[in-house]
C-alpha cells in the first residue's frame, strides 16, 4: 500500500466518489446541506462526549478525543493528536467511530425508505447528518448508487470541517464546560 501512496491513495478513492455528481444538484444543497454538516457535527460530538463522560472520562482532552471519534473515526485521531491525547484515547475515538461507520452502514437501506432518502438532496443531507465517509457510501451504494456521489460529497466535508473544529472550537468548548 505504502507504494501506491498509503493514506493518499484512501483520500483519492473518497474524492473521486463525487465525480459521478451532476453541478445542478450540488447547488441545491446550499443552505440546508451546510446547516446538516454542522449539525451532523454537533450532534455526534455531543453524543460521544456524553459517552466519554459516562464512562468517567472527565479531563478535556479525553472528552474531545473520544466526542471526536464519535464524528468519524478520522476526526478523532485528528483531533487527538493536535490536542496531546495519548494512543489509547486515539484507539478508542477510532473505534467509536468505527461502530458509527458499521451501524450507519447496516441502518442506511432499512430506513432509507421511512426518511425519504431517494433523491440527491436527500442524500446530500443525510451525508451531512451522518458525516461518516464508509459508512453513508456503504449505505447509499446499498440504498441507491446513484446516490453515492451526493451523500459522498458531504460526507466529505464533513470529515474536513470536523478537523478544523474538534482540536479548536468543541476542544475549547470543553474545556470552559469541564474547568
Amino acid at each position: 500500500m505504502a507504494l501506491l501512496g498509503g493514506a493518499m491513495l484512501r483520500d483519492l478513492a473518497i474524492v473521486s466518489t463525487a465525480f459521478g455528481a451532476r453541478l445542478e444538484e450540488l447547488r441545491g444543497g446550499g443552505t440546508v446541506g451546510a446547516i446538516s454538516l454542522l449539525l451532523g457535527l454537533s450532534v455526534s460530538f455531543a453524543v460521544g462526549g456524553a459517552v466519554a463522560w459516562a464512562f468517567g472520562y472527565r479531563d478535556a482532552v479525553s472528552i474531545t478525543t473520544i466526542g471526536a471519534g464519535a464524528a468519524t473515526y478520522i476526526v478523532g485521531p485528528v483531533t487527538g493528536a493536535a490536542i496531546g491525547a495519548g494512543p489509547e484515547l486515539m484507539a478508542l475515538s477510532v473505534a467509536t467511530g468505527l461502530v458509527k461507520a458499521i451501524v450507519v452502514m447496516i441502518m442506511t437501506p432499512l430506513l432509507a425508505p421511512a426518511i425519504g432518502l431517494n433523491n440527491p438532496r436527500s442524500a446530500m443531507i443525510f451525508g451531512g447528518l451522518m458525516g461518516t465517509n464508509s459508512g453513508v457510501m456503504a449505505g447509499l451504494a446499498a440504498t441507491d448508487p446513484k446516490l453515492v456521489p451526493y451523500g459522498a460529497m458531504t460526507a466529505t466535508f464533513y470529515t474536513g470541517l470536523g478537523c478544523l473544529l474538534g482540536p479548536s472550537f468543541f476542544y475549547l468548548v470543553i474545556r470552559f464546560l469541564a474547568i
